[in-house]
């Protein structure tokens, strides 16, 4: 089926029979009920009131009964529960692809030093043209991701559909800058490094760090068109993915510490980032119970820990968070809408209420900790027009996780803790 082929609207959105009346009006709506077992969702309800990040989370719909996967930590090995042929993992696969968007050749999915034929790969070559990207294919009848979010009461939803279910699914993430939409997303293998004109994603490279936002996208684009740095809404996206799979809120957990010590004061050794590609041996998940190691999810490296990473579609201005979903961005906030969140003062904490919409699942009050609620942290500051940072680095520990979020810098902002990764819009068909 493919995807966008059924939309069923309902009047009412927000009473605490959504649930039923959209299944109620899909079934309505088809003559041919054989399309409705095509159709699959998979959706987590987060209790507010529930600080445990395990307990707090309760599976839905095609997601009900299926084992949450994980890194087994004893095994060292990824147990992908009942979740390995769930569309959206399964699609996602390791590829090279070139500056004008192609896919080259793929990778070899548990060891991407290799090419899928077993010859040795340019995934840590600087003189390739082109990048090492995690691709997530929803093209023909396999599924784009398409993603509901909302919040009734005191509970938040996360639902993921291989289809339009009805008008609360959005697929902002695939949305190009023109406003078409693609079929694929590529998001990079390895944080960000610089070759000396592009901003890369490589193995064994030097983190890039030390420059600006402009600067970053400048960077990103120089790879050509569609390149540019990461955004809040494939960044809210792959979380939801990472929530669901693991159910639960403890990110670090259920995937790898990732790696949130080893800073040094001392630019000599990179003030302590680990180089990219410390887990281009390992598949498609893996991550270890300490500090001092990558965590890599969906075949991205560094998700959280080692290296801030900046996003576009995310501000804070004067105290009140904006979000924009979809290209064209800016560091302004012109054109972005208000998500209904608003802090006051220079401050940080650990999160604890969060707010789930439209524009992604966004932190609205601290109060937490390291082992309850998304057990992340967050900064902030409403005294500026601030850019999002995510992730953390290599000097925060604990602090650091899917859902760490800092609110606290502005555009200008340049240091040994921060740098950007690059992003591919899938190109237009010729």
């Amino acid at each position: 089926m493919a995807s966008g082929d059924v939309i069923v609207r309902v009047a009412d959105k927000e009473t605490t029979d959504k649930i039923l009346a959209n299944t109620n009006a899909l079934l309505a709506s088809l003559e041919d009920e054989t399309r409705v077992k095509d159709i699959k969702r998979y959706g987590l309800k987060i209790n507010k009131n529930d600080s445990n990040p395990a307990t707090r989370c309760t599976y839905l719909f095609d997601a009900v009964g299926k084992t949450p996967a994980g890194m087994n930590y004893a095994t060292g090995e990824f147990d992908f529960g009942d979740w390995a042929d769930v569309f959206f993992v399964k699609n996602n696969y390791p590829a090279m692809v070139r500056y004008d968007g192609t896919e080259d050749y793929k990778l070899d999915p548990n060891n991407q030093t290799k090419k899928a034929d077993g010859t040795e790969s340019d995934i840590s070559s600087v003189d390739y043209g082109g990048n090492a990207m995690s691709v997530f294919d929803g093209s023909g009848d396999k599924g784009k991701i398409w993603l509901s979010q909302f919040e009734i009461g005191n509970y938040e939803y996360m639902i993921i559909s291989n289809a339009q279910y009805d008008e609360s699914y959005n697929d902002d993430a695939y949305v190009r800058e023109d406003g078409s939409h693609a079929d694929k997303l590529y998001y990079p293998m390895f944080g960000g490094s610089f070759d000396g004109t592009r901003l890369r994603s490589l193995a064994n490279q030097t983190l890039m760090y030390g420059a600006n936002t402009t600067t970053e996208i400048t960077r990103a684009k120089a790879n050509g068109d569609g390149w540019s740095i990461g955004s809040w809404s494939k960044r809210n996206l792959l979380d939801c993915m990472l929530k669901i799979i693991s159910k639960t809120d403890n990110s670090q957990t259920a995937f790898g510490q990732g790696q949130t010590t080893g800073y040094v004061d001392d630019a000599s050794q990179n003030y302590g980032h680990l180089p990219t590609g410390t887990l281009a041996d390992k598949g498609q998940f893996f991550g270890y119970s300490d500090e001092t190691h990558e965590v890599k999810v969906f075949y991205i490296e560094k998700w959280w820990g080692n290296r801030w990473d900046r996003v576009n579609g995310l501000l804070m201005v004067k105290g009140e968070i904006l979000a924009k979903m979809r290209p064209p961005y800016n560091l302004t906030g012109e054109g972005f809408e208000k998500v209904g969140i608003t802090f006051t003062g220079n401050s940080s904490g650990w999160q604890k209420n969060t707010k789930s919409s439209r524009f992604g699942r966004i932190v609205s009050s601290v109060g937490g900790s390291s082992s309850t609620y998304t057990c992340d942290y967050f900064w902030w500051n409403a005294g500026i027009t601030a850019v999002a940072h995510v992730g953390g680095d290599c000097a925060y520990g604990d602090s650091c996780g899917a859902d760490y979020l800092s609110l606290y810098s502005s555009a200008g902002y340049a240091n040994w803790d921060l740098g950007a990764s690059v992003f591919l819009e899938q190109p237009i068909a010729a």
